[in-house]
């Protein structure tokens, strides 16, 4: 059965400092995987801007069940779960585009980047989750693309490269205006998310068939 998400009961300044732990448990994330170190630098002109929290029908399901992570991830699973039910979520997707199974099960919120709870023009950075057995359809958008998933499991589709399941701390790349999809297991998937280049304020668009 799945729980309620806890209501938004900390004042300001217990508010940002949970963002504070998040972010830093992000940029241990991020120095800790060469791979993600490679995609792009940590942002340097990071500052947080307090924002309204924007709740979503996953986040219930985020609370119930991230997804399993591993040593090494656990740690910034736990700081997002800590946030979560502060953070700006968005949908970006309609039922037709997704489906209303989708939406209820879905949610991202943007961490850091030109719309953040940490204002930068050096990068997005963007928690995502999807629960068990979605899939997520073929889209496309300007900026490249890393994931790195924090827990859970998803099974990654791109054109021109193979299907591959991926788990916690592994990564997938996606270059600019490359169509890509992802299916879920059983089980959910929670990752952190980098976009570079240009256009990192723009929706993603869905990719005709």
């Amino acid at each position: 059965m799945l729980i309620d998400a806890p209501s938004p009961l900390l004042d300001s300044g217990d508010v940002r400092d949970l963002f504070v732990r998040a972010l830093a448990a992000a940029r241990d994330w991020h120095a800790g995987c060469p791979v993600q170190r490679e995609f792009a630098p940590w942002p340097e002109d990071l500052t947080y801007i307090p924002r309204e929290s924007a709740q979503v029908p996953g986040l219930a399901h985020l609370v119930n069940d991230p997804g399993a992570a591993s040593d090494r991830s656990r740690a910034l699973k736990d700081a997002i779960l800590a946030i979560a039910p502060f953070a700006e979520w968005r949908l970006t997707y309609t039922e037709d585009e997704v489906g209303a199974d989708f939406l209820q099960r879905f949610g991202w919120f943007e961490l850091a980047g030109p719309e953040g709870h940490f204002l930068t023009t050096q990068a997005r950075i963007t928690v995502g989750f999807w629960g068990a057995n979605l899939y997520y359809p073929r889209h496309q958008h300007e900026p490249e693309e890393l994931y790195t998933v924090v827990s859970g499991t998803g099974l990654f589709h791109a054109d021109g490269a193979p299907d591959r399941l991926l788990g916690p701390g592994e990564t997938r790349l996606h270059v600019a205006n490359q169509p890509h999809a992802m299916t879920t297991t059983d089980t959910p998937i929670l990752t952190l998310v980098y976009w570079r280049g240009a256009g990192l304020a723009d929706p993603p668009r869905m990719t005709a068939a």
